[in-house]
């Protein structure tokens, strides 16, 4: 894990998980095709989905932390952060 410790691949990984996991299971879990997604931004579930969406990032942050990978967490919180400004914008 000491391998990994560096701010850069924390940012990415961070950044680019939550999308992934939105592109893989937005249409199995919603029956709608992923056009159709500025129609359900103001839906409460939407809202959920999106936080689900970014579990595996709080994995990683969790596994970084016990490994003593603090400059890979830096990294990780960086890109964590337009996901948690985007859940900010759509509950207000």
């Amino acid at each position: 894990m000491k391998k990994i410790n560096k701010s850069w691949i924390g940012l990415l990984l961070c950044l680019l998980l939550p999308l992934l996991v939105f592109v893989c299971t937005w249409t199995p879990v919603s029956n709608a095709p992923l056009a159709e997604v500025h129609l359900w931004l103001r839906a409460p579930v939407f809202m959920q989905y999106l936080l689900f969406c970014m579990l595996p990032d709080l994995v990683l942050l969790f596994l970084g932390y016990k490994s003593d990978c603090f400059t890979f967490c830096r990294g990780g919180v960086l890109g964590l952060a337009p996901y948690l400004c985007t859940l900010f914008y759509l509950f207000t």
